[in-house]
């Protein structure tokens, strides 16, 4: 997984997760496991002993993986890895990554000591497991190259502690809200209003995780009345609420972002 891309992946490793809820979000999620196999359900249809797999944005998805460690990342539609996931997905629902691995990467990746390995050692496995998946790529997406849309999301990410309203960004750019809206979607491949809360959710995840603030904390400072309303929507997003996925280290490791 190139460096310059990290910002725009979140990754963990959970180890024993029985039960992911039905749950859904406009980022793509890949998952590979590092141990055994686990069964899910995507899109109503249910599929036992998977290694691994990519759900395609807004497909409702669940999880049982009570004897499994597997590798999770959200990759942010809008980035570069994000538009060759779709491509890849070609509009279904999700796609079986096993082909993507060599017999001896198989073996590597879905070993039963892999769960005891420092964290170290797991992120290289899972930059290995992206790589795999997702080559690396020099090229810029040419879906962001629009000086607009760059100076929206420049925005975006220095006011996520503020209301940040369609309206303000199409004065930003001098287009109408309507064509903003449009334009946003067509370049970014989210609506407007599920990019600033993934964007919110994300910041809440590394202020938990690197900054060492409160959930109360950090969800009253990026927009959201209160806590239980961040784990509302947390858990929506994720399947899992936030307090098994920040607060307990037995069940989950997060490599990036990296703690």
């Amino acid at each position: 997984m190139s460096n310059n891309s990290g910002h725009n992946i979140i990754s963990f490793v959970a180890h024993n997760a029985a039960h992911v809820e039905v749950h859904q979000h406009h980022c793509f999620q890949i998952v590979a496991s590092i141990k055994g196999n686990f069964t899910c359900a995507i899109g109503g249809n249910s599929y036992p002993r998977k290694k691994g797999f990519i759900v395609n944005q807004n497909v409702a998805h669940s999880c049982q993986a009570a004897d499994a460690s597997v590798i999770v990342y959200f990759i942010d539609a809008e980035s570069h890895h994000g538009w060759q996931l779709k491509e890849m997905l070609a509009g279904n629902d999700f796609l079986d990554i096993e082909p993507f691995f060599t017999v001896l990467q198989s073996n590597r990746f879905c070993a039963d000591g892999n769960e005891n390995l420092p964290k170290i050692e797991l992120k290289k496995i899972a930059n290995e497991v992206f790589d795999a998946i997702l080559p690396a790529h020099n090229s810029i997406s040419e879906n962001l190259t629009d000086e607009r849309i760059v100076k929206t999301l420049d925005f975006i990410d220095a006011h996520l502690s503020e209301n940040i309203r369609l309206e303000t960004i199409a004065n930003l750019i001098h287009l109408s809200p309507e064509r903003t809206r449009h334009l946003f979607a067509q370049a970014t491949g989210s609506p407007f209003s599920q990019y600033v809360l993934w964007k919110r959710i994300k910041a809440v995840i590394v202020s938990v995780l690197q900054n060492r603030q409160t959930l109360t904390e950090a969800a009253l400072q990026f927009g959201f009345s209160d806590q239980a309303h961040f784990c509302r929507i947390f858990k929506r997003t994720f399947g899992m609420s936030p307090k098994t996925h920040l607060k307990n280290s037995r069940f989950i490791q997060f490599l990036n972002p990296f703690v």
